[in-house]
């Protein structure tokens, strides 16, 4: 019986193993889309916590999504204004399938506008925060507004879109 104390040990890498190759491919495509984008998870809320404390740890009362969106210009014309929609899931119970191939249908969308200063072939970052949500699947890029007033707007929906990184920063960038 000196492989059952192995067993627990067994399970916990094949899980983490298992989670760490479930992604979603970057819908990106350079011929539909003017700009790209790297979406990361924000650490703030969990710096937040970490520093202030135990007896001072606040917790919202509604789940909350916090992301850094670095939009990088592919073109020589500044971006001042960009139309996104947030995809993922609500704070409602629900079974999750860790099977290959299975993916669950986001229950809840949210779309903002966000005003941009991204020169023309640079980049520039941008926290934005997402009440409600319990985790965020995709970030669509519906439209980019330009400095001289003309307007970008996507042929379909998805044609500009990322998955965020399944990684969160902790501390201070």
């Amino acid at each position: 019986m000196k492989y059952a104390g192995i067993l627990p040990l067994a399970i916990v890498f094949a899980t983490t193993s298992a989670l760490g190759q479930y992604t979603l491919a970057i819908r990106i495509d350079p011929t539909n889309c003017p700009v790209g984008m790297e979406v990361t998870h924000s650490g703030r809320f969990a710096e937040r916590n970490a520093k202030s404390g135990p007896a001072d740890d606040v917790v919202p009362s509604i789940p909350e999504q916090r992301i850094n969106l670095k939009m990088i210009n592919l073109l020589p014309h500044d971006i001042v204004n960009a139309e996104i929609t947030a995809r993922g899931f609500s704070h409602n119970s629900r079974l999750v399938l860790v099977s290959p191939g299975a993916q669950e249908t986001p229950d809840l969308a949210k779309t903002v506008d966000v005003a941009l200063d991204v020169k023309g072939n640079s980049s520039a970052s941008h926290e934005l925060s997402f009440a409600h949500f319990s985790a965020i699947r995709t970030i669509e890029v519906n439209s980019v507004t330009y400095a001289d007033g003309s307007t970008w707007r996507a042929s379909s929906p998805g044609a500009c879109s990322v998955a965020p990184s399944l990684f969160m920063l902790i501390g201070a960038q």
